[in-house]
């Protein structure tokens, strides 16, 4: 996402104008072109659902303190308006005046303002967010699947959490309950590969006890 920015007291500041040329169009041919409804800017921030995104947003980023803190932020938003509330904390400025003035602020809060104004820019930071935090854990669930089904086939009595145990020591040097879900997509990979080739061998014949299946992973 480009924009113009600059630096204020400890953050980098977004100017609302840039989030007009998001995803490579202006914000208002953009709405055009594809039929998104109207939306301002100004009507974003007063929004209690996104009043509520801010506070979240502020205080992730511990710009709110205590819990009494917390509490007179809804209390200022209420008396004196969001906008200048967010400017009372920091994360908020205005320069100049009329045709000259711009708006500027905090670089997540200037993120959720332009989800907001744009469709397209809120599915692509949402398929990033479950790229980058999900894919891990789906694929971690369903490593097992082809190996799982072999062992049910052709080995009796399979003994799966022993098998499990017995990879992940190999994979990962150990083994804790939920441990995948913690690793990288590279050893997951490398765990799949070896998983895939110890259904293989137990589909060939070569493995038909769990001690057999041990054996054979322990030694690949």
């Amino acid at each position: 996402m480009g924009g113009a920015f600059c630096p204020l007291k400890s953050f980098f500041f977004f100017k609302f104008e840039s989030v007009f040329w998001i995803c490579g169009e202006t914000y208002p041919r953009a709405r055009v072109l594809n039929g998104w409804h109207d939306r301002q800017i100004s009507d974003i921030f007063r929004q209690e659902s996104n009043i509520e995104r801010i506070y979240y947003l502020l205080k992730e980023q511990n710009i709110l303190g205590d819990k009494t803190e917390n509490s007179r932020f809804y209390e200022n938003v209420k008396g004196n308006g969001i906008v200048k509330t967010l400017k009372e904390l920091g994360v908020y400025k205005t320069t100049g005046r009329g045709e000259k003035k711009q708006s500027m602020c905090n670089p997540y809060i200037w993120v959720l303002v332009a989800m907001e104004l744009n469709p397209q820019l809120y599915a692509k930071v949402v398929m990033w967010l479950t790229d980058k935090l999900i894919a891990n854990r789906i694929e971690a669930c369903e490593l097992n699947k082809e190996l799982r089904g072999a062992m049910a086939q052709y080995i009796p009595s399979p003994n799966y959490p022993l098998i499990n145990r017995t990879l992940n020591i190999k994979a990962f040097g150990h083994h804790e309950t939920g441990m995948r879900n913690q690793q990288s997509t590279e050893k997951l990979h490398s765990l799949n590969m070896l998983e895939e080739a110890m259904a293989y061998c137990i589909k060939k014949g070569f493995y038909r006890t769990n001690e057999e299946l041990v054996s054979a992973i322990q030694n690949a």
